[in-house]
């Protein structure tokens, strides 16, 4: 019998056309591209293809598969980077910083992604991503003076939280309840920062007049000092100045305008003057933008309050007692339970 090998056919001094390429025996099959007869044909499409072949192939199919996977999320972080540089133009701190997240999730070393991140951190007084993004982006070099000058900025923002006087601090915190030590210590320190920590304690004797007087001084050297700011807004919603301390909080906006802090303050404002649909408007917009924040539950935890809706108050004070076990700050929670529970009359 003889073999069917197309490489083995007859010589081209002897090849016949009308017969197949390849054995030259039997007539071929019309209709396909090459010249062949059916035992040829299935003799070749039976013929095994190499190893080396398939695994060729098969790493050839790898790559692509990878080349693919890794261009999508070159895609997807792009798209997201895009967001965050639009949402900081607009001062949507929150929104940028949840974009950046994505983007870091797959390339936690990308320069930009972490500068900006240092930016949203900054404005959103998130201290501990604002430390990881530093790290990251600290000894490396940039010639985009836009973006360099855009991180200062941001940088120089968050950096008005912390004294430089530390020894100083201790002792304002050691005083903290001794109301005539706390007034003594304001003409002891320069730092404005130091000066506002020392306001903010006697905020809570009630002492008004002092404390809008100490924050008027800081709002002399920085107008735009933030914790100042925001101690005002809280000194002109206790003494009934309601459009004062919401004029106030739109200031603040302005340099954030997710600021969550801001937005829940506007809440017990219009609760305190007895606006609640107002007041549900901003607690909602605040939990919207991150559920689990504390001054965003606070606020809609009196608004459900106020509302008559106990059980969803009570159930809001409970979460924010948990998430203090962990932070160790029980500032919200002592400041929302004498109002949740009737002993205070907030209004």
């Amino acid at each position: 019998m003889q073999e069917n090998h197309f490489t083995e056919g007859a010589p081209e001094s002897h090849f016949n056309e009308s017969l197949c390429a390849s054995c030259q025996v039997n007539v071929y099959e019309p209709s396909y591209p090459i010249n062949l007869c059916s035992d040829c044909r299935k003799s070749l499409i039976k013929y095994p293809i190499p190893k080396w072949i398939k695994f060729f192939a098969l790493g050839i199919l790898v790559v692509m598969v990878i080349s693919l996977v890794r261009t999508q999320q070159y895609i997807s972080a792009a798209v997201h980077l895009g967001k965050a540089e639009n949402a900081i133009d607009q001062k949507h701190f929150v929104t940028a910083q949840r974009e950046l997240n994505l983007v870091l999730n797959k390339f936690p070393k990308d320069f930009n992604a972490n500068a900006y991140m240092m930016v949203a951190s900054a404005y959103n007084f998130d201290f501990e991503a604002y430390q990881i993004a530093f790290d990251k982006v600290a000894d490396i070099k940039t010639e985009d003076e836009t973006l360099l000058k855009t991180v200062n900025a941001a940088s120089e923002y968050i950096a008005q939280s912390f004294p430089k006087d530390t020894l100083m601090y201790k002792r304002i915190v050691a005083a903290a309840k001794d109301k005539e030590k706390l007034s003594a210590l304001v003409d002891s320190t320069d730092e404005i920062v130091l000066k506002t920590h020392i306001a903010n304690f006697l905020f809570e004797t009630k002492d008004y007049d002092r404390v809008d007087g100490i924050v008027n001084k800081v709002l002399a050297t920085d107008p735009n000092f933030y914790q100042a700011l925001c101690l005002k807004t809280a000194v002109k919603r206790n003494t009934a100045k309601y459009d004062e301390a919401l004029a106030l909080c739109d200031r603040l906006l302005a340099f954030n305008a997710e600021d969550i802090y801001i937005l829940s303050q506007k809440a017990r404002i219009e609760l305190k003057r007895k606006h609640d649909r107002a007041a549900a408007v901003f607690a909602s917009k605040a939990l919207a933008l991150d559920p689990e924040n504390d001054s965003a539950i606070e606020a809609m935890a009196m608004v459900d309050y106020f509302a008559g809706r106990k059980k969803e108050s009570l159930a809001s004070l409970a979460k924010i007692k948990t998430h203090e076990t962990h932070s160790g700050d029980s500032t919200i929670s002592k400041r929302l339970s004498p109002i949740i529970l009737g002993s205070e009359i907030y209004r």
